[in-house]
């Protein structure tokens, strides 16, 4: 009776509401799943799209690089203090460096500071907005470049953890453990030296 309900309805035309053919068109839409249902057919047998990436799409790892790049790190963890991301600042004239200390940081703020105060009292605003754009980039770096009281403290807790690794005879964090003392110790060592060097400014952070 469906299947004559589709046929007369496709053969004489019949407007959709009608209820000859609704009748038509659900008689076909339970033949077709019973039929998939006979031969072991299902929808989630079908193949999934599996997303694209274009060739421009960036990378995880080169997100990270950018991220390192322009001094992006979240935390000045032991983790963060002993890896091998460097504070990069490039300044207004398109010179890049990298900084190896705090004190270093805090000198290049302190220069600056100056400059952009000496540019926006002579309404040379431009420049002043240049200037305050490298202390943005500066400020940033204090997350990778920790003062010398927080390296101090760093280095108290991996000697802890150490200690307490070796009495426990898990000696193999107890040698990974003892590379970050040996980083945290040779970080307070470039500290000090520049303290050394550092004339004028203000050594406060």
């Amino acid at each position: 009776l469906g299947a004559v309900s589709l046929v007369f309805g496709a053969i004489m035309n019949l407007d959709t509401s009608n209820p000859l053919y609704t009748t038509g068109q659900t008689w076909l839409g339970i033949a077709v799943t019973i039929g998939y249902a006979y031969f072991g057919l299902s929808g989630k047998n079908t193949p999934k799209a599996e997303p694209t990436m274009d060739e421009n799409d960036q990378q995880p790892d080169d997100a990270v690089q950018n991220m390192t790049n322009e001094g992006g790190v979240n935390d000045t963890s032991m983790s963060a203090t002993t890896s091998t991301l460097e504070a990069k600042f490039t300044d207004e004239g398109g010179t890049t460096k990298v900084l190896k200390t705090r004190r270093e940081l805090m000198k290049d703020i302190d220069t600056y500071n100056e400059m952009k105060e000496k540019a926006r009292t002579e309404r040379r605003f431009k420049e002043a907005a240049g200037y305050q754009k490298c202390l943005e980039q500066l400020d940033k770096l204090k997350q990778i470049l920790p003062t010398e009281a927080e390296l101090e403290k760093q280095l108290k807790e991996a000697e802890e953890e150490m200690n307490a690794a070796a009495d426990t005879n898990n000696f193999d964090a107890a040698e990974k453990l003892s590379e970050t003392v040996e980083k945290l110790q040779e970080k307070i060592k470039e500290e000090r030296n520049e303290e050394e060097t550092w004339l004028g400014g203000d050594s406060t952070v």
